[in-house]
């Protein structure tokens, strides 16, 4: 009986163990380099040109990352939904999921103004970079 409530306890034990690491989990994601800009249009299902701005807003896609406004000057490539966009870079280090992310020369879409975005839907109404730097700057 000893033995059967102790395997128990070692079960129940490892569950939740396994079960709290997953609510804390990293992600780490490996970019392919696109270099070039008809590799990154290639790549991208809407590139536009947009005035960017930074908005008090962040949103939790493997971590939390910091949410732009882009307003909408050009379409290039695809159909905007909206003029105006709520866009974040995903970060070039490992996230974790409820924590704020982290980029090894910052975030490119912090300093405001006009860039072409190359850009996928992350989900609807939010939009990401198709790789870290794929921001080029207009202005």
């Amino acid at each position: 009986m000893r033995e059967t409530v102790a395997v128990g306890v070692g079960v129940a034990l490892l569950l939740v163990g396994g079960l709290a690491g997953c609510a804390t989990s990293s992600s780490c994601r490996d970019y392919v380099a696109l270099d070039t800009p008809e590799a990154r249009a290639a790549d991208a299902s809407l590139v536009v040109d947009a005035r960017v701005t930074a908005t008090d807003r962040t949103a939790d896609v493997d971590g939390v990352y910091r949410l732009h406004r882009a307003v909408v000057t050009d379409v290039r490539k695809g159909d905007a939904p909206s003029h105006a966009l709520e866009v974040f870079a995903p970060s070039d280090q490992c996230t974790t999921g409820g924590q704020a992310v982290e980029y090894s020369d910052g975030d490119p879409l912090d300093e405001p103004g006009d860039y072409r975005l190359y850009l996928h839907e992350e989900r609807a109404g939010l939009w990401r970079l198709i790789v870290p730097d794929a921001a080029e700057r207009l202005d």
